[in-house]
Protein backbone atom coordinates (compact mmCIF):
# COMPACT_ATOMS: atom_id res chain seq x y z
CA UNK A 1 0.00 0.00 0.00
CA UNK A 2 2.85 2.08 0.67
CA UNK A 3 4.42 1.49 -2.42
CA UNK A 4 1.20 2.28 -4.31
CA UNK A 5 1.05 5.62 -2.58
CA UNK A 6 4.46 6.27 -3.37
CA UNK A 7 4.51 5.72 -6.74
CA UNK A 8 1.08 7.78 -7.36
CA UNK A 9 2.77 10.55 -5.58
CA UNK A 10 5.58 10.37 -7.64
CA UNK A 11 3.30 10.12 -10.93
CA UNK A 12 0.91 13.19 -9.84
CA UNK A 13 4.63 15.23 -9.61
CA UNK A 14 6.30 14.22 -13.13
CA UNK A 15 2.95 15.29 -14.29
CA UNK A 16 3.37 18.69 -12.40
CA UNK A 17 6.72 18.92 -13.54
CA UNK A 18 6.46 18.18 -17.48
CA UNK A 19 2.96 21.04 -17.27
CA UNK A 20 5.19 23.56 -15.58
CA UNK A 21 7.92 22.73 -18.40
CA UNK A 22 5.59 23.11 -21.25
CA UNK A 23 4.23 26.57 -19.57
CA UNK A 24 8.02 27.51 -19.27
CA UNK A 25 8.56 27.04 -22.71
CA UNK A 26 5.31 28.48 -23.94
CA UNK A 27 5.93 31.72 -21.99
CA UNK A 28 9.69 31.96 -23.63
CA UNK A 29 7.59 31.88 -27.11
CA UNK A 30 5.37 34.06 -25.96
CA UNK A 31 8.47 36.53 -25.49
CA UNK A 32 10.13 35.68 -28.13
CA UNK A 33 7.57 36.94 -30.45
CA UNK A 34 7.11 39.88 -28.40
CA UNK A 35 10.47 40.65 -28.72
CA UNK A 36 10.62 40.35 -32.44
CA UNK A 37 7.65 42.97 -32.63
CA UNK A 38 9.29 44.89 -30.13
CA UNK A 39 12.41 44.84 -32.56
CA UNK A 40 10.35 45.24 -36.07
CA UNK A 41 8.52 48.07 -34.82
CA UNK A 42 11.24 50.37 -33.12
CA UNK A 43 13.49 49.86 -36.24
CA UNK A 44 11.24 51.54 -38.23
CA UNK A 45 9.31 51.47 -41.69
CA UNK A 46 10.42 48.63 -43.53
CA UNK A 47 12.41 46.72 -40.59
CA UNK A 48 11.50 42.75 -40.62
CA UNK A 49 12.45 39.94 -38.68
CA UNK A 50 12.26 36.52 -39.42
CA UNK A 51 10.91 34.13 -36.79
CA UNK A 52 11.18 30.10 -37.08
CA UNK A 53 8.17 28.31 -35.08
CA UNK A 54 9.51 25.30 -33.42
CA UNK A 55 7.09 21.86 -34.45
CA UNK A 56 5.82 21.41 -30.90
CA UNK A 57 6.80 22.48 -27.60
CA UNK A 58 7.75 19.58 -25.47
CA UNK A 59 5.73 17.24 -27.72
CA UNK A 60 2.78 19.00 -27.45
CA UNK A 61 0.58 20.81 -29.89
CA UNK A 62 0.27 25.01 -29.79
CA UNK A 63 -1.33 27.69 -31.36
CA UNK A 64 -0.21 31.55 -31.01
CA UNK A 65 -2.33 34.25 -31.58
CA UNK A 66 -0.89 37.51 -31.75
CA UNK A 67 -3.03 40.90 -31.61
CA UNK A 68 -2.39 44.87 -30.85
CA UNK A 69 -1.79 43.91 -26.97
CA UNK A 70 0.25 41.19 -26.60
CA UNK A 71 0.94 37.50 -27.63
CA UNK A 72 -0.92 34.28 -26.20
CA UNK A 73 0.60 31.11 -26.69
CA UNK A 74 -1.91 28.11 -26.03
CA UNK A 75 -1.00 24.63 -25.17
CA UNK A 76 -2.91 21.45 -24.04
CA UNK A 77 -5.29 24.29 -22.01
CA UNK A 78 -2.71 26.68 -20.56
CA UNK A 79 -1.42 30.44 -22.04
CA UNK A 80 1.80 31.93 -21.91
CA UNK A 81 1.45 35.78 -22.19
CA UNK A 82 3.71 38.83 -22.79
CA UNK A 83 2.44 42.12 -23.10
CA UNK A 84 3.31 43.77 -26.09
CA UNK A 85 2.71 47.84 -26.17
CA UNK A 86 -0.40 49.09 -28.48
CA UNK A 87 0.61 48.46 -31.63
CA UNK A 88 -1.35 47.91 -34.68
CA UNK A 89 -0.88 44.33 -35.67
CA UNK A 90 -2.12 42.73 -38.93
CA UNK A 91 -1.53 40.00 -41.33
CA UNK A 92 0.20 40.83 -44.78
CA UNK A 93 -3.45 41.71 -46.61
CA UNK A 94 -3.55 44.83 -43.70
CA UNK A 95 -7.35 43.74 -42.69
CA UNK A 96 -7.14 41.36 -39.49
CA UNK A 97 -6.18 42.55 -35.90
CA UNK A 98 -5.65 39.06 -34.29
CA UNK A 99 -2.88 37.27 -36.04
CA UNK A 100 -2.71 33.25 -35.48
CA UNK A 101 0.82 31.74 -36.17
CA UNK A 102 0.92 27.88 -36.55
CA UNK A 103 4.16 25.26 -35.36
CA UNK A 104 6.47 24.62 -37.62
CA UNK A 105 5.95 27.21 -40.16
CA UNK A 106 8.31 30.54 -40.77
CA UNK A 107 6.77 33.55 -40.20
CA UNK A 108 8.22 37.30 -40.86
CA UNK A 109 7.43 40.22 -38.53
CA UNK A 110 7.72 44.10 -40.55
CA UNK A 111 7.38 47.24 -39.81
CA UNK A 112 5.44 49.15 -42.29
CA UNK A 113 3.08 52.24 -43.06
CA UNK A 114 -0.47 52.17 -43.42
CA UNK A 115 -2.41 53.95 -45.88
CA UNK A 116 -3.09 56.79 -43.39
CA UNK A 117 0.71 57.13 -42.54
CA UNK A 118 0.76 55.22 -39.13
CA UNK A 119 3.01 52.70 -38.43
CA UNK A 120 2.15 49.07 -38.59
CA UNK A 121 3.32 45.47 -37.75
CA UNK A 122 2.54 42.96 -40.13
CA UNK A 123 3.12 39.26 -39.71
CA UNK A 124 2.57 37.05 -42.54
CA UNK A 125 4.05 33.16 -43.28
CA UNK A 126 7.10 32.82 -45.27
CA UNK A 127 6.55 30.19 -48.10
Amino acid sequence: MITGSVISIAEGRLTTAQETAESAEARLLSEKIANAIEVSYSGGEGHEIRIEMPSDIRGSHYKVKVNQSGVLVIIRGRCGYSFSYLKSISNYDQDQYEVVMFPKRNYTIRNVKDDHNHHRVIIFEDL
